[in-house]
């Protein structure tokens, strides 16, 4: 007997298109219905989560320009008739499920709390295989990389294993989401070597937002030693990165005196900690200057001022020294 295909969309009709999609190797394969509601952005909450488990909800005709994140299509061409059965599962429905757990997951714009809580309930072998086989068994590097964000934020140290032999076998992707689950399963000096290594391939202009996207999560004071041999020009996230990495007074004052960059990156660290002007990822970790002699605070970054007296660093010495209580500790 020769088995059929069905649609990707409503899983119950046959195959009659081949679509191509955002992914060459992996169009959609769907009913002359489906086919017509995916061109016109109507397509049923369920039908859009179906095509989100395989080809994830960022392609084109698919991602949130079109469809909420329950699958209800924002800007219809067509009426579509929309019954109960025809409404995506909610976290609730599938929690208990982890096949289901993982669809819904790729189905989310971001890793949230709520699901990672929700997975990290089940056990985490059993995570850990069906992670990989999903991985391996994709064509679709959005769905890869939600696999590997699962690693760093639900399976810790049981992925070790796993993310050594991903670095071993490394062709250049994925190289953020593979850092994030490099620093939750491997021991930091060895995490933290492997990630330099691979820094060491990116361009100056793209290595400031490169490094703060893979080293954040060691929050690492080694991570400041490797700034000071790298850094040769100034950007604001490497402020981001120092901000998070365990500052101390005595490395604020050090790179105050070595002139710029890594005196502008001094003060952007010494802002950063201030609650409202960083962003999401630094606040979440609440950073502070450490080891400070607040006696000297206001005497030090006045006199660094005197001798670069540019509007940026007036303006920033102004921030630093109105939330000194803040920043220092």
């Amino acid at each position: 007997m020769v088995l059929t295909d069905l649609c990707e969309a409503c899983q119950r009709n046959e195959v009659n298109v081949i679509e191509t999609s955002d992914e060459p190797n992996q169009p959609y394969k769907l009913c002359n219905s489906c086919h017509e509601r995916l061109l016109n952005y109507s397509l049923r909450p369920i039908e859009w989560y179906n095509l989100a488990v395989v080809h994830s909800p960022h392609k084109f005709l698919l991602h949130d320009d079109f469809y909420e994140e329950n699958g209800e299509a924002c800007q219809p061409e067509k009426d579509t008739v929309v019954t109960k059965k025809d409404k995506a599962p909610t976290l609730r429905d599938v929690q208990h499920n982890l096949e289901s757990l993982l669809d819904f997951s790729i189905t989310r714009w971001f890793l949230e709390d709520d699901v990672i809580n929700a997975l990290k309930k089940h056990d985490h072998q059993r995570i850990l295989n069906a992670v990989k086989s999903r991985f391996y068994g994709t064509e679709n590097d959005e769905v890869k990389s939600r696999m590997l964000e699962i690693a760093a934020d639900v399976l810790g140290t049981c992925a070790s294993e796993w993310v050594r032999e991903l670095w071993a076998d490394y062709n250049g992707k994925f190289l953020y989401p593979l850092s994030w689950a490099t620093a939750s399963s491997l021991p930091a000096e060895e995490g933290l070597n492997t990630i330099f290594k691979e820094l060491k391939w990116i361009s100056e202009k793209e290595l400031p937002i490169a490094a703060f996207t893979c080293l954040y999560r060691f929050r690492s004071s080694h991570i400041l030693d490797w700034m000071e041999s790298t850094c040769t020009t100034f950007n604001d996230h490497w402020g981001r990165l120092a901000a998070v990495c365990f500052p101390t007074w005595e490395r604020m004052k050090s790179w105050l005196n070595k002139g710029r960059p890594l005196s502008l990156i001094a003060l952007d660290t010494m802002e950063n900690c201030v609650k409202g002007y960083g962003d999401i990822y630094v606040e979440q970790f609440s950073p502070k200057i450490l080891g400070t002699d607040k006696n000297e605070v206001e005497q030090i970054v006045n006199h660094y001022y005197q001798k670069d007296s540019v509007p940026r660093v007036k303006m920033k010495v102004a921030r630093i020294l109105e939330n000194k209580q803040e920043i220092f500790e």
